[in-house]
């Protein structure tokens, strides 16, 4: 009997799955000019707690909520905080959420030093290292205003990876730099459907999902599998009357 009701179970809608989901992440897009990514959720935007301005229209993964202010969130290989108000969540995940791929080159000397803030007031302090001419082992990130090193000029610079010997991040001073224009940087137009307010760590109740069949093939399939669930039933009342009988029968013969 409890087999009869595992089958009948199993046949009451055998096209079905059920699941649990969770969210971790959500992404987000940059929907202004000029949105930083934070190293610390606090609205201070000095060199020490800045990195760079992520590019309008891509995309970050917020993590989590770091206040009531700020998400954490993740570009690229990079860790840190955006402002809620200047991004919007999407569902789902786009298929290029960041800028990749592109890089530049630097002429003059006046570009060469990679530094650990955009300003040449500490000196060779925050020196990280010494680019060689016409490199263009440069990957761009995103852009930083800072010194303006040369009077008259743009106050400007990239935040990169130059790869020499090893990997070295920081900041290079643009007004010296070529094959590349941050004001010519390509808008991401993929299209992407908003949702509100993301909410972290929510568990979706366990569904039901019904996989797409038609109805005819259906009851078929479902059909099928009764015939021997119906066969094995009998079977068993069978067998069980058979024995019931020669009990019955051994009984009559002792008593007479």
């Amino acid at each position: 009997m409890l087999i009869l009701i595992l089958i009948l179970f199993s046949i009451q809608n055998p096209f079905t799955i059920s699941y649990a989901s969770t969210y971790d992440t959500y992404f987000a897009r940059v929907m202004y000019e000029d949105v930083y990514l934070y190293k610390t959720p606090v609205d201070i935007t000095t060199y020490d707690n800045v990195m760079f301005v992520i590019p309008k229209t891509y995309f970050v993964e917020l993590t989590e909520d770091a206040n009531t202010d700020f998400f954490k969130a993740n570009y690229l290989n990079f860790t840190g905080y955006v402002k809620k108000d200047q991004v919007q969540t999407i569902e789902g995940r786009p298929q290029n959420p960041y800028l990749t791929d592109e890089s530049f080159r630097v002429y003059n000397d006046l570009s060469r030093d990679l530094r650990s803030e955009p300003t040449t007031i500490n000196g060779s302090d925050t020196q990280i290292a010494y680019i060689p001419l016409l490199c263009r082992d440069l990957t761009f990130y995103g852009i930083i205003y800072g010194e303006t090193k040369i009077e008259g000029r743009t106050n400007v610079w990239y935040y990169c990876k130059y790869t020499a010997d090893q990997e070295y991040y920081g900041y290079v001073y643009s007004d010296y730099c070529d094959e590349f224009n941050y004001a010519e940087i390509p808008e991401n137009t993929e299209e992407v459907t908003y949702i509100p307010y993301p909410e972290f760590g929510k568990v979706e109740e366990n569904k039901d999902i019904a996989l797409p069949t038609e109805s005819k093939t259906t009851t078929l399939v479902i059909a099928i599998l009764c015939v021997p669930a119906l066969i094995f039933v009998f079977m068993i009342l069978k067998s069980s009357k058979l024995i019931s009988d020669k009990k019955s029968g051994q009984k009559e013969v002792k008593d007479f």
